[in-house]
Order: structure tokens, then C-alpha cells, then sequence
């Protein structure tokens, strides 16, 4: 692609050529004196109606304002009054002041109402219809004001008060009220005829003006054609000459410079010096570009150049010429070496000017800041390797998730037939191994993909001895950690995995803002929020609230940076110490669980989080009954289960369990399997427990063949990755029960009772 920028076409007229001015000039007063003189005095005329209308306009809304406040007053009034009616002794003197203030309202807007602007154009049957109205309302609040003058007996419990007030008053406040609506609507029915003569009077100023000039154009044409024809020429042809120097340079918001061929710099606009931070004054005329370069990139830069253009350039000023020289427009990324010695990304644009022979007169080169940019990339690119991690992490915990499941339910098998106390002790090693491995995946999925946890029960005491333990165990021994744990503290739903890296998150944060040592504090407490906390905190909503405290006393966050920490990818630590993900994840976590994260910190001072999360009324479901496997589990009757899963462990120790606890059991190795036995005993199978990540046929096809042949068969889906099965997409094709992987005896059996029903 060929670009080349030439120099604008300019010879400057003869003298010939040239109008008579003075004339011209003279012309020109005497029709623009003339024009002036109309346009003002029609600006007059109009501006005096306008205001009129404007006020009239003004008048009507202040008294339609002035209604209705004065009609809710008296509704106020009438409530207020039939409460202290009902109400014992101590709360009718309440009520009863209170009616003074309302009363006091009232009569404020009523004095304003009689003292307004409304009479001085209240002409025309519609404001003598408005005067009616308003004249009705006066009649009934002397009527109020009757009334109030009775309540003004002092009360007690010798003289209560009468209880036929409230009726009357109701009555008459009933009455203001209608009054006040019917002149309220007539007033914005007059106001609508206000509002449409102001914009007629403003199309007819629009109209007067376009006359006036119109008529003026006019005039200026007689005669006049050729002689501005000249003078638009002429000034066309002197703003072709400036148009480097004044629209381009100083309007951009990118960095332009231009220089000769020798490559001194020549012109130097207010985009280059923000981004170089050199003035004009130091470059303009004395110095070339190579300035703002560094050696090693101009050198990288020079064998690109060579390596294009097929010659070998030197580093130097024709490493950003040469393109440009032969009519080619490219765009190079380089670093600039501002005169601080930061450096900033840039793109860089250099294109040839020509003058009118076609000669070389110069470059121009354009400059843009491609920071944020660049900043850009780098977040899509890590973004990117956490997406193929979570990928990653969901294979494996498919995988991980099929190998525990035959390890979680033989264990339960061996628990029946074995009562040796040494073997069971085995066993329940094994068990609570698997059971970690199975928590595992789930923290894996969790912080790589979002995977929703289980939500239970939980007390904030063992999150934080848990972690207290794990500081005070992998922590350097310079930071001191302590807890403070009320006894009193509310129960909260949530995910334990998730919590627990919340707290984890902060300590280790904690922990790299105390190098030298320091105390980190894990408390926890409680908090009632009302209607006004809730309402100066985001996502915050009124009731009881547990909170979690994590406090150190190390370097503290600076200001500017506060408002940033939650930000995915931002991070103040060095490159490759931190992905900027850590306080985002402690945000996204509480926020799924109905709460909000607070901070406060000061440079060189204690930094506190606070992890507010909403409490909820102790059902004691936390505690687990003392009772053996073999009590928990419930037994079948018979029922045939159709099992379809595609690994053979998961298939045959399943079958092996459901046989062990009276079930029968059909067994097929993907979904195709499956549906060809649903076709011969699907008389016979009372509930198919089907995996959902299958070859041949996959779970969710499965169950819409299955539905298709029976649409009331019973379904229990299972899934050892979340995304693939989760609750509630199992939910939208009609399964109401679904078993996430690793899966105990324990947990297949209860499923298959509430199934059964």
C-alpha cells in the first residue's frame, strides 16, 4: 500500500483578482447593522411574552406543588387522627402533637395558596371554575381548623377525647382533598395550553429569525456573488496552508511529530511532549528521534527493517524512514524511553510528505500510547492458561471423582461383613483419605472453573482454629498468630471448601505484608445491620450477620490502591509472585453466599478484612447422631435398578452395594446399553442411576430416550464434574435428583428411598 502525504495546493491571488473591500465592507455593515437592529428588537418582543408565559407556566406549578402538599397533609392529618382515637392516654398526647406539626404545614401552604400568583392572570371560565374549586377547599379547612380547635382540650384519662372528631375530620380532610384534586387538574390543564403557546412562540422566533436572515442573504447576493466567491477562495487557500500546523499537530490526542530529511524534528505537538515528557523547546530544530529509543530496540528494529525491505540498514533515523520513503504505510510497536527514563509501548505510523513535484520534503510520524494495550493482552493471555487450567482441572476430577467412587462405597461394603476393630479402624483411615482426595477435586473445581459448593450449616469456630493451626504450623515463626472466638456466635449457611480458602486467601496475604514478622489476628463476631448500615454499604441488606476478621500489622495498602485490590489480575506483588486473583476469588465467594467484604488499612498501620456473612437460626442439623453405618443405611425390597455408567469399577461395585442392600440390578456400559434394557424390563425397573459423561450416548441423551419410551420413569443422574451435571441443569430435563461424584453407600441408598418414596 502507497501513502504519501502532499503538500496542499496554494498560489496566492493577483492583485486584480482581488474585490473592492471598502465597498464591500460598507456593504456589509449596512446590512448586518439592519439585520442586528431586527433580530433584537424581535428578540425583545418575544423574550417579554415568553417570560410572561414562563411565569404563568412557574405559577402554576408552584400551586399545583402547593395542593399537593396541602392534600397530603390532610391525609396525614386524617390518620394521625383516627390513631389517636384508638390509641390509650400517653399515645393520644403523641398523636396529638404530631397533629400540631401537620396543622402547622397546613396552614403555611393555605396562607401560601391564598398570598400566591395564581389571581394575577386568573382570567377565562377555566380559572373562574379553578376559583370555585379553591374557594370549596378554603370552606372545608375553616371546617378543620374547626375541628382542630377542639383537639387543643388537654386529655387525660377524666377527659378523653370525643370519638366522633376522627369521623368528622376523616370527612372533612375526604372533602380538602377532593376539592384540591379537581383544581389541581384544572391548573394542569391550563398548564398544558401554557406550555403549548411557549412553543409556539418559539417556532414563530425560529421563523422570524430564518426571515430576517433569509432576507438578508438576500441582500448580501445583489451584487455581491463574485466578490465572496473571491474572499471564500482566498480563505480556503490560506486554510489549506495551516493545516498541519494548527488542525492536525495540536488537535491530536496521539503524539505527532514531523521532521526534514536530514531527520531533525520540526514540528513537536502536545501529544508527544505528555507522552516523551520533553517540551518542544528541547527537541524542536536540534535533535531526531532516535531520542526516545533504546540501542537494543533500535537495533532489533533495524535488522526487522533490513530483513523486509531485503538491504541492510544501519540503526539509525532510516530505520523509520525507509517504508515510508517507498509510498509503504506500516505500523511498528517499539518502546519509547520517556525523559524520565520510564519507558512506555507505543505504535508507531511514519509516513513521507511531497511537495508538488513529487520530491520528499520531510516525514510524519504518528505516535499512540498502546499501554493499556499491551496490559490488555497480558490479562487475555492469562485469562486464557486459567481457562485451559480449569479445563485441565475438570478432566482430572472426572477421573479423580471415577476411581474414589468404587473406593467410598467398597469401604461401606466392607464395613458389613467385617467387625474386626482393627480392620474397621483400617477401613475408616482409607475412608476419610478418600473423603480428603474427594474434597480436594472439589476445591480444584471450585477455584479453576466456579463450581457451585454444597451449601450446610457451619459454626465460624473450627474455620478458624483450623486455620489458626495451619499458620502457626507452615508459617515463618516471626508472625505470631491469635484468635478471638466469642462463644455466642450465630450459625451461618455456606460451602466449608470455599470458606476455608477465603481465610486462607487473606492469612497469606496477611502474611506477605508482615516480611519482618508481626501479629496476624483471626476473629470472629456478630452484627445486626438496620435499614441505614445496609443502605452506605453495597450488597449489604438489613439483618443479623457473623462476621470473620483477618488483621495484621504489617505495610498497610496506600489509598490509591485500595479501590483496586478486588480487581481480577491486579496485584502489588512482583511478577510471578502473585496472578492478582486471590482478594477477587475472597470477593466472588462472598458474594455467593449473600454477604459483603469491608477493608480498612492505612500505610505503615494495621490492615483489617472483614468477611461479612448473614446469620441464620441455629437447627441444631450440625450435629450428627451417634449411630453406626449399618443403622444409617437403608435397605431395599427388591426393586430392580437399572445402573449405567461407562467405567466397570464404578458399575461393579455399585451393583455389588445395591445387591448387598436387597436391591436387584441391571448394568449397561453407556446409553445405548441403557435404552435397549429399559426396552426390554422397563415394566420392571423401578429407578435407572445413570452417569452423565458417557461415550456412544452421553447422560443427557439418555434420559431424553428414556423419557421418550416412559415419560414418568425415575431418574437419578450422576456426574463427577459439575459443569457437565450440575443440579440445576439436571433439574431442567425433569430429574429431581442428582449425585455428585464421589458418592458413598450411604448416599445412594437415601437418594433411592426419597426416589421410591
Amino acid at each position: 500500500m502507497t501513502h504519501f502525504l502532499k503538500k496542499p495546493v496554494f498560489s496566492l491571488p493577483s492583485r486584480q483578482e482581488l474585490p473592492n473591500l471598502q465597498y464591500f465592507f460598507r456593504r456589509l455593515w449596512l446590512i448586518f447593522g439592519g439585520a442586528a437592529v431586527l433580530l433584537v428588537l424581535s428578540f425583545g418582543v418575544f423574550g417579554y411574552i415568553g417570560e410572561n408565559l414562563e411565569q404563568r407556566r412557574a405559577d402554576n406549578v408552584s400551586t399545583v406543588n402547593l395542593l399537593a402538599r396541602q392534600r397530603t397533609d390532610s391525609q396525614v392529618l386524617s390518620r394521625l387522627m383516627l390513631e389517636a382515637e384508638i390509641g390509650a392516654q400517653p399515645l393520644q398526647t403523641y398523636y396529638l402533637g404530631k397533629i400540631d406539626l401537620v396543622w402547622a404545614s397546613m396552614n403555611s401552604s393555605q396562607e401560601m395558596l391564598q398570598s400566591g400568583k395564581l389571581q394575577q392572570h386568573a382570567t377565562g371560565p377555566q380559572y373562574e371554575e379553578i376559583k370555585k374549586r379553591l374557594d370549596q377547599a378554603n370552606a372545608n379547612f375553616q371546617n378543620i381548623a374547626k375541628v382542630i380547635k377542639k383537639l387543643h382540650v388537654r386529655t387525660d384519662a377524666a377527659h378523653p377525647l370525643p370519638r366522633d372528631l376522627g369521623d368528622k375530620l376523616t370527612e372533612e380532610c375526604d372533602a380538602l382533598a377532593a376539592a384540591l384534586d379537581q383544581a389541581a387538574q384544572k391548573i394542569t390543564a391550563i398548564n398544558l395550553d401554557t406550555n403549548m403557546q411557549i412553543r409556539l412562540l418559539a417556532w414563530l422566533e425560529i421563523a422570524v429569525t430564518v426571515g430576517i436572515s433569509l432576507v438578508t442573504a438576500l441582500l448580501l447576493t445583489q451584487g455581491q456573488i463574485f466578490t465572496t466567491r473571491q474572499l471564500v477562495e482566498t480563505s480556503v487557500r490560506l486554510e489549506e496552508l495551516t493545516y498541519l500546523q494548527n488542525a492536525v499537530l495540536e488537535s491530536a490526542a496521539c503524539g505527532i511529530i514531523s521532521t526534514n530529511t536530514a531527520g531533525l524534528i520540526a514540528t513537536f505537538n502536545c501529544g508527544a511532549e505528555k507522552l516523551t515528557g520533553y517540551s518542544r523547546q528541547e527537541v524542536v530544530g536540534s535533535l531526531t528521534p532516535e531520542l526516545f529509543h533504546d540501542a537494543a530496540d533500535l537495533a532489533r528494529m533495524a535488522a526487522e527493517v533490513s530483513h523486509e525491505m531485503g538491504t541492510t540498514i544501519a540503526p539509525g533515523f532510516e530505520v523509520f524512514v525507509a517504508h515510508a520513503k517507498c509510498g509503504i504505510l506500516r505500523e511498528r510497536e517499539c518502546t519509547y524511553v520517556r525523559k524520565d527514563g520510564s519507558r512506555v509501548s507505543v505504535s508507531l505510523n511514519v509516513t513521507a510528505m511531497l511537495d508538488d513535484a513529487g520530491e520528499v520534503t520531510g516525514f510524519l510520524g504518528i505516535v499512540a500510547d498502546i499501554t493499556e494495550k499491551k496490559k490488555l493482552e497480558q490479562q487475555f493471555l492469562r485469562a486464557q492458561r486459567i481457562e485451559s487450567v480449569g479445563t485441565l482441572a475438570g478432566g482430572i476430577a472426572h477421573d479423580l471423582n471415577n476411581v474414589l467412587t468404587p473406593i467410598l462405597m467398597s469401604i461401606e461394603l466392607l464395613r458389613l461383613t467385617n467387625t474386626n476393630p482393627r480392620t474397621l479402624s483400617i477401613l475408616t483411615g482409607i475412608e476419610g483419605s478418600a473423603k480428603r482426595g474427594a474434597d480436594l477435586v472439589r476445591q480444584i473445581l471450585t477455584f479453576a472453573r466456579g463450581v457451585e459448593g454444597k451449601r450446610s450449616e457451619l459454626h465460624a469456630g473450627r474455620f478458624i482454629k483450623d486455620m489458626q493451626q495451619l499458620v502457626q504450623d507452615t508459617f515463618p515463626k516471626n508472625i505470631y498468630c491469635i484468635s478471638n472466638l466469642p462463644e455466642d456466635l450465630p450459625s451461618f449457611m455456606g460451602d466449608p471448601t470455599q470458606l476455608h480458602q477465603i481465610l486462607l486467601n487473606l492469612c497469606v496475604n496477611a502474611r506477605d505484608a508482615m516480611p519482618d514478622g508481626g501479629t496476624l489476628t483471626i476473629s470472629a463476631g456478630k452484627a445486626m445491620l438496620d435499614e441505614a448500615a445496609a443502605a452506605v454499604q453495597i450488597d449489604a441488606k438489613p439483618g443479623a450477620y457473623i462476621t470473620l476478621r483477618v488483621s495484621d500489622t504489617g505495610t498497610g495498602i496506600p489509598p490509591d490502591v485500595v479501590d483496586k485490590i478486588f480487581d481480577p489480575f491486579f496485584t502489588t506483588k512482583e511478577i510471578g509472585k502473585g496472578t492478582g486473583l486471590g482478594l477477587s476469588t475472597v470477593l466472588s465467594i462472598t458474594k455467593s453466599h449473600g454477604g459483603f467484604v469491608t477493608v480498612s488499612s492505612e500505610p505503615n498501620q494495621e490492615t483489617t478484612f472483614t468477611i461479612w456473612l448473614p446469620a441464620v437460626q441455629s437447627t441444631g442439623t450440625h450435629a450428627a447422631p451417634a449411630a453406626t453405618e449399618e443403622q444409617l443405611i437403608p435397605h431395599g425390597k427388591g426393586e430392580l435398578i437399572l445402573i449405567v455408567d461407562d467405567e466397570e469399577a464404578i458399575r461393579t461395585t455399585t451393583r455389588q452395594t445395591l445387591e448387598a442392600m436387597d436391591y436387584r440390578t441391571l448394568v449397561a456400559a453407556d446409553g445405548a446399553e441403557a435404552v435397549a434394557l429399559y426396552r426390554q424390563h422397563g415394566s420392571e425397573i423401578a429407578v435407572v442411576l445413570t452417569d452423565m459423561m458417557m461415550p456412544v450416548m452421553d447422560g443427557p441423551t439418555t434420559i431424553q430416550m428414556l423419557r421418550i419410551i416412559n415419560p414418568d420413569v425415575k431418574i437419578i443422574a450422576a456426574s463427577g464434574v459439575s459443569q457437565q451435571g450440575s443440579p440445576a441443569k439436571v433439574a431442567e430435563m425433569g430429574v429431581r435428583h442428582f449425585l455428585p461424584k464421589p458418592y458413598s453407600a450411604q448416599t445412594v441408598m437415601t437418594t433411592l428411598q426419597l426416589v421410591l418414596g
